[in-house]
């Protein structure tokens, strides 16, 4: 064990008596100059200080080793002579570990201490070792969601904003990754596609299943162009996804979603609501507000679902909004259903223009309580 020490009487009394023990004890002249000695993970292993345990203000060389434990958590072997009406020390160790002793004290005393004192060091060696080796994996873990979010962010839709359409979306995870998403693309001539999905559960799994369904849906709303025959594809990949998974972890496989085919020329839409909140929309014309919440059970539930889907044609000039519920529900203990908060929002702020009704709907909830869900919101205009 590498014991350090300062050159004051005290100190160099107890010094010669560890070195007649055959303790290796080093006398500091300049201990913040000296502090290379002790930025070597191994030397700290086994390092120990021995100081007055009345430090004196003015003593440089005390206050020096004094600062160097407390910034290298190197234990500390306080050391004194008994005297009457003893007051308590100026200052001591709140970062490392110390023992007091008495002086002139015999070897087995000493023995006790200083084995007492290694065992800590190693102690506190160990520690800060595996809280290095977990600050690592922290920080590559932080790195690598950094990107899986970036990919994540890369793959929403653009806006549209044509003469027989706009579309804006905005996204809002809990955390690094989400495992809602949402996408919009133009299938054909003035005829495009929505679709919304609130995957089951949180955490690192929801955001692989978020990626592998993002890949899929591009060619399959494309390929398909009825939200019913997509529901069946989406089950089925859901169902092959979790083909080899226990069956405990079953019940993550499946995801409320809102799909829908809008065609500007016809001014139709056909949609199909998977247990997500009740999409609106709402027409100045004629002053009507629509619920589209129809539809069915969420998406992987069950290998046959009854689906109904809604065709209806729109006004010119309706706006929409399509949500998942991490917007209108709020955390335990509270646990409250906004959706009639949200509803009523929608049409207070009808008259902004699409970006402001994202953003003012999203500041609301912030507004109300902590987000502990993901939040995606699609809105628009169709002229």
């Amino acid at each position: 064990m590498n014991i350090y020490t300062i050159d004051v009487p005290l100190c160099k009394d107890f010094g010669l008596m560890l070195k007649k023990m055959n303790k290796q004890v080093t006398f500091l002249e300049d201990p913040l100059n000296q502090s290379l000695l002790f930025q070597e993970s191994t030397d700290l292993m086994k390092s120990l200080f021995v100081l007055p345990l009345y430090i004196t203000k003015d003593s440089w060389q005390q206050t020096s080793l004094f600062a160097l434990a407390e910034t290298y958590e190197i234990p500390i072997l306080f050391i004194y002579k008994r005297a009457l009406g003893m007051e308590a020390p100026l200052a001591l160790p709140e970062r490392t570990f110390y023992e007091t002793m008495a002086v002139p004290a015999n070897s087995v005393e000493v023995r006790i201490k200083l084995k007492s004192l290694q065992n800590i060091s190693m102690q506190l060696f160990s520690a800060k070792l595996k809280g290095q080796e977990l600050e690592k994996i922290n920080q590559k873990s932080a790195m690598s969601l950094r990107i899986a979010k970036g990919f994540q962010l890369s793959g929403l839709p653009l806006s549209i904003n044509k003469k027989d359409i706009e579309v804006k979306g905005l996204s809002q995870p809990s955390s690094e990754l989400s495992g809602d998403l949402f996408y919009w693309t133009e299938i054909g001539d003035r005829t495009y596609s929505f679709i919304m999905i609130d995957l089951c559960g949180k955490g690192i799994h929801t955001a692989l299943i978020n990626m592998s369904i993002r890949t899929l849906i591009p060619e399959l709303i494309k390929r398909v162009k009825d939200p019913i025959f997509i529901t069946e594809e989406l089950n089925k990949h859901m169902r092959d996804l979790f083909q080899g998974v226990k069956r405990e972890y079953k019940n993550q496989a499946c995801f409320t979603a809102f799909i829908a085919y809008v065609d500007t020329k016809e001014r139709r839409i056909e949609y199909v609501n998977f247990g997500l909140p009740s999409a609106f929309l709402y027409s100045p014309c004629t002053n009507q507000f629509l619920n589209l919440n129809e539809g069915t059970i969420a998406i992987g539930l069950s290998p046959e679902m009854p689906i109904k889907k809604i065709v209806f044609h729109y006004e010119p000039g309706s706006r929409f909004f399509i949500y998942t519920d991490g917007l209108s529900k709020t955390p335990v203990p509270s646990a409250i259903d906004r959706s009639g908060n949200v509803e009523r929002e929608f049409i207070e702020n009808i008259h902004l223009d699409t970006h402001d009704l994202l953003q003012e709907l999203l500041v609301s909830r912030m507004r109300h309580s902590v987000i502990d869900d993901d939040i995606c919101i699609i809105a628009g205009t169709l002229y």
